[in-house]
């Protein structure tokens, strides 16, 4: 078991790697409800990078927007990448190790309150745009708001890497939606051999 352990290491697999891992990822904290964030302001592990203000939308019973308590991909809470104004980002620096490779998945889908609008939103690592995604808000409602999941594989430099969500499109108070960020270490093929051998090994003795 310690082998098996040991090879898992790297993805985390056998305790708790203090690398790679996203704070609050689901929006859930603090959890206080609606809360516009401005510019260089940090909440709930993340900041406003701006130009505008960004949102943490609380998916609860709102009288002028039919559906919002059905609208979270998960949870109660999730990000509008446009506040009152114009499109905006939101990051977070994560410790990475050197040259470990990491794969970012999220939900996207967009505010469907004000009405039909091609949502357009890039992923930025340290700077540099590590994919571009677009989500149509045509035939969307809060129930039915369309959530996919995507993902992109960075690579961490060992010391604080920036994680960035940009929305590039978006008017009239709604953005593109964000919920469900997570980060995770992707195995190397000379750790999944290891691990293969390991388990395998393992089987043999309990049998």
């Amino acid at each position: 078991m310690q082998k098996l352990c040991l090879a898992f290491a790297a993805v985390a697999a056998c305790g708790g790697l203090a690398v790679g891992q996203v704070v609050n990822g689901g929006f859930e904290d603090p959890g206080t409800g609606f809360r516009s964030v401005a510019p260089g302001q940090s909440w709930g592990g993340w900041t406003c990078a701006g130009p505008n203000d960004i949102e943490f939308v609380h998916a609860t019973p709102t009288g002028h927007l039919p559906g919002l308590e059905f609208s979270a991909y998960e949870g109660a809470y999730w990000i509008d990448l446009v506040g009152v104004g114009a499109p905006s980002a939101i990051y977070q620096d994560v410790p990475t190790a050197a040259g470990q490779a990491y794969e970012v998945s999220f939900a996207l889908a967009g505010n469907v309150w004000s009405g039909a609008q091609i949502m357009n939103m890039d992923v930025v690592w340290n700077g540099a745009v590590a994919g571009s995604f677009s989500h149509n808000t045509a035939g969307r409602s809060g129930s039915d708001m369309g959530w996919t999941v995507y993902s992109v594989t960075v690579i961490g430099t060992g010391g604080s890497d920036r994680l960035m969500f940009r929305g590039m499109s978006g008017s009239a108070a709604a953005g593109p939606a964000l919920d469900a960020v997570t980060m995770a270490p992707v195995p190397t093929p000379g750790v999944m051999a290891v691990a293969g051998i390991a388990a395998a090994g393992l089987l043999r003795r309990r049998r």
